[in-house]
């Protein structure tokens, strides 16, 4: 088992691209382990994003730097959280939905039992994107992964 880091954002979602976008260090592999997404809109609307693998995109910025889940001594996150890109990354694969109300409701997103290690899983440069899809008309939300390094 890896080290253990969060990454979180308050941000109202826009659709089609990435809240964030979990990218792995060179010779480095990550595990998401778990997505919580909790509402913080004015009105009862129903919200998604999808988590799913991806090939890189164009030019990332706006990094969240990874805290330390588990305690102050570990060393600091090797992955990247971007937050914007000049081109999204290419979504691979099928997506895991997370839904939530916008009003206050919560959800949490956790690995499957009999997958201790992640069911997302991203090495050498490959990503996994948290992406409002097109639909819902998304209001403020506050994401948080806790996401597995070695």
């Amino acid at each position: 088992m890896g080290q253990r880091y969060t990454v979180h954002r308050v941000v109202t979602p826009t659709a089609d691209q990435d809240i964030f976008t979990l990218t792995s260090a060179a010779n480095r592999r990550i595990r998401l382990i778990e997505l919580s997404v909790t509402g913080g809109g004015t009105t009862s609307a129903a919200q998604r994003v999808h988590i799913q693998n991806a090939t890189a995109g164009t030019t990332p910025g706006g990094g969240i730097t990874p805290g330390k889940a588990e305690h102050v001594d570990q060393p600091a996150a090797g992955f990247t959280a971007p937050t914007t890109w000049a081109a999204q990354p290419t979504l691979a694969g099928q997506p895991i939905p997370v839904g939530w109300n916008a009003l206050g409701g919560i959800n949490r997103w956790v690995t499957p039992p009999g997958r201790p290690q992640g069911m997302f899983e991203a090495r050498n440069g490959e990503h996994i994107s948290i992406r409002a899809p097109s639909g819902p008309t998304y209001q403020s939300a506050a994401f948080t992964a806790v996401v597995e390094e070695d």
